[in-house]
């Protein structure tokens, strides 16, 4: 059974990019035998997500102010392409730190 996380994705606007990085980090982490719940918002919504509902890791792909304690990741290289390994190297050790 697939081991369940959840996923801030967050854009500046908090609709398109952060649907696109939603939806790709779905694939990516299934293939790593995750199951990705993910919610998507804004930069400005990021405190006010994580004080209502518990995140695993948040992507984004705007800049955050504060990412209340969750690892937090640049996701733009899941746009662009470039860096989708090492983000998802480093999602993954976050991920195993936190006992998942």
């Amino acid at each position: 059974m697939a081991t369940r996380i959840r996923i801030l994705s967050v854009c500046g606007s908090g609709v398109v990019t952060s649907s696109m990085v939603a939806n790709k980090l779905k694939d990516m982490f299934a293939e790593k035998g995750y199951d990705a719940e993910t919610v998507e918002a804004n930069s400005s919504e990021v405190e006010g997500c994580c004080s209502r509902q518990h995140f695993d890791l948040i992507a984004y792909a705007s800049p955050i102010g504060d990412n209340c304690g969750v690892p937090a990741f640049n996701a733009i290289g899941l746009i662009t392409g470039m860096g989708e390994d090492e983000f998802m190297e480093e999602a993954i050790e976050a991920l195993h730190k936190a006992g998942k």
